[in-house]
């Protein structure tokens, strides 16, 4: 699960999502079904005015992927209005925008496809063909190339943005779950091996869609973040507890960070020196554990709301995140600077995911037990009307 910018790439539900991918991929044997996934989620930081200006914040428009209905629905972030829904083939439970802001990608799960949409005129395009249950989508950050893995296949798959062709599948190991790609473009990074006896990192190069050796990282792999240098990509899991840095001048793992039990989410400050990493988001309330990147020291744990916490984002200023909590309704924002929760914030039901207008001024959550999107002023902590959207919503995408 790679960002399109540094900073850009927010995931929900990972740890749910990816065990009930595994599960279904013996189902997929025989018929072309993925069951229940959670997104990851993307948003574009890029836009046509500076950050904070009125193009930034009146132009943006917010993209839905809703499961059940499977189409896409627009919100417009001036008037929070949602469009008329986009229909794609099954599944667009993965979204991802090119830097540009002119294409977005639904990543169709249950249907082996991506669907190309153009964003001035939310039109489809003719869905691409990539491998059996594709599962995450990165764009290199100079737009000419979308990556798809697929975890039934064990393929990632390079398609074209300028022609929307998809190219020679590149092998990967087993269970290709996630992306990431360096802030230069030169490599991906291929999570491999999600809920089983042994996982990896696939490095690839870019220029020429060759994979080198993985790096190990121990038995049950994640999720990925990469700092925002591209020094440093860091894994949760690899063993009980710990995350695991990876170092991307020698795509070598450095010495294994122990943060507690069952780590699934993970965000990375857009200053990159602080490090979240969301835990025990099974066992109830849950923990969310920073990391000073310096030196790797890990801090004192933030207690969340006994509400299955699933998700965090950090808002593009970096000095407020956002958990999601999933039984509660709510969305808890937390000061990076002093690592306090503030009031927790109503939202619709099962809150799944959350992403942030470029401008930071509005965050958007997704709730896929409401069926709503519900916009949050950032400045105020104040929730906004719920809009409605197709019924399952998982992923969200943000363009300038």
């Amino acid at each position: 699960m790679g960002p399109v910018v540094p900073g850009s790439l927010v995931a929900g539900f990972r740890l749910r999502r990816r065990r009930r991918a595994r599960n279904a991929a013996a189902s997929l044997a025989t018929v072309a079904v993925i069951g229940a996934a959670i997104p990851a989620i993307m948003t574009t930081t890029l836009g046509h005015g500076p950050a904070g200006s009125p193009a930034a914040s009146h132009k943006a428009v917010v993209y839905i992927g809703s499961d059940h209905k499977d189409t896409v629905t627009p919100i417009s972030a001036a008037t929070n209005t949602p469009g008329h829904p986009i229909k794609t083939d099954p599944g667009p439970r993965r979204l991802a925008i090119t830097p540009d802001g002119k294409t977005l990608y639904a990543v169709n799960v249950d249907w082996h496809t991506v669907t190309p949409i153009s964003t001035a005129t939310n039109t489809p395009g003719k869905p691409i063909t990539v491998g059996k249950g594709p599962d995450a989508i990165a764009i290199t950050p100079d737009g000419r190339t979308a990556y798809v893995a697929s975890v039934i296949s064990n393929t990632v798959t390079p398609i074209s943005t300028a022609t929307n062709t998809a190219e020679k599948p590149i092998r990967t190991g087993d269970q290709p779950v996630a992306i990431d790609i360096t802030p230069d473009g030169k490599t991906v990074y291929v999570l491999e091996g999600f809920w089983g006896s042994w996982g990896a990192v696939l490095p690839i190069s870019t220029g020429t869609n060759t994979p080198e050796e993985p790096i190990e990282v121990g038995s049950g792999p994640g999720a990925m973040a990469m700092a925002p240098d591209g020094r440093t990509l860091y894994v949760t899991g690899g063993g009980p507890g710990r995350v695991t840095p990876i170092s991307t001048a020698t795509n070598t793992a450095e010495k294994p960070i122990k943060v507690g039990h069952q780590p699934a989410d993970i965000a990375i400050t857009p200053d990159g020196k602080t490090l979240y990493v969301l835990v025990d988001s099974f066992r109830g309330a849950g923990l969310l554990i920073p990391i000073a990147t310096a030196s790797d020291h890990v801090g004192k744990p933030i207690r969340l709301l006994d509400g299955a916490p699933q998700a965090i984002a950090i808002a593009p200023d970096g000095k407020t995140l956002y958990v999601t909590n999933y039984r509660s309704g709510t969305v808890l924002p937390i000061s990076t600077a002093t690592n306090t929760p503030e009031k927790p914030i109503k939202v619709g039901k099962g809150p799944v995911a959350v992403a942030f207008t470029p401008d930071g001024k509005t965050a958007y959550v997704v709730s896929l037990g409401a069926s709503t999107v519900t916009p949050i002023s950032t400045a105020t902590s104040t929730p906004g009307r719920p809009i409605k959207v197709g019924v399952h919503p998982y992923a969200i995408a943000i363009t300038p």
